[in-house]
């Protein structure tokens, strides 16, 4: 995944991690680098929400067990890439 695109996917996996966010978490500065448990407050529920929006937004499969390892919303981006490159639709 080339910079354009990179940058073009975190900016919707922002988007969506916004929306799915707590209440008390609004409002946070998201980055790539920021955590998404410790940090941005994303629960159980919320995750469930963002995979569905990833999953519709991009076209793809994601498996809870996918998402259970990563840490970061960089983690999140690349393994859409990914999932994207290896046409991993669902």
């Amino acid at each position: 995944m080339n910079d354009s695109d990179r940058s073009s996917v975190a900016a919707k996996v922002i988007a969506g991690l916004s929306a799915a966010l707590p209440t008390h978490s609004k409002g946070i500065t998201i980055t790539e680098k920021s955590l998404l448990r410790e940090e941005l407050g994303l629960d159980s529920l919320g995750t469930v929400d963002l995979m569905i929006q990833l999953e519709d937004e991009f076209g793809i499969s994601i498996e809870p067990d996918d998402f259970s390892s990563l840490s970061t919303v960089g983690d999140v981006v690349s393994l859409i890439g990914k999932k994207a490159k290896s046409g991993t639709a669902s």
